[in-house]
């Protein structure tokens, strides 16, 4: 697991970008929480909702590719913050021209997925619900399982065109 050391690293590199951001475009960006409890195959995220942001980092992908991480999952997820807020009244892509050239400003890799051995890092598991019409059996995952016993939401096959129903 990643020590106290190793974390304080991330946060101050992470921090880093986003003063360089700062710099680049002649505005103050306030300093959002970091956190390392992202699970599964994901080695970071930047999160918004609720008027809360935060950054997500998986310790596990850290701990296993540390230098790899360092220079390239925590300018990718502070370009993402800093995009949203620098742009957030435009409607502008996750990984657009502006996520783009804020990359090439911070000099790093402007690649949209990681490229690592994932064989020994848990992935996560969902469940999923049955439900069915006349032709197949369909898995729904739990979120749309929940809009349909809260109806919010109904579901047709895309074969038969029929309405799914819980098994």
């Amino acid at each position: 697991m990643l020590n106290d050391e190793q974390q304080r690293e991330i946060i101050l590199k992470s921090i880093y970008y986003i003063r360089r951001a700062e710099e680049i475009f002649n505005q103050r960006y306030p300093l959002i929480p970091i956190r390392f409890d992202l699970k599964g195959h994901t080695v970071g995220m930047y999160k918004k909702w609720q008027h809360k942001q935060e950054i997500r980092y998986n310790a596990l992908f850290f701990e296993k590719y540390y230098d790899e991480n360092l220079s390239t999952t925590v300018p990718h997820e502070v370009a993402h913050y800093v995009v949203d807020m620098q742009f957030s009244n435009n409607r502008v892509r996750p990984h657009g021209a502006e996520w783009k050239a804020l990359m090439a400003e911070f000099g790093a890799d402007a690649s949209r997925t990681a490229k690592f051995d994932m064989s020994d890092i848990p992935k996560r598991r969902y469940s999923t619900i049955s439900y069915q019409c006349s032709c197949r059996v369909h898995a729904l995952g739990i979120r749309r399982h929940n809009k349909v016993i809260q109806q919010k939401a109904r579901y047709i096959c895309r074969h038969c065109g029929e309405s799914l129903s819980l098994v």
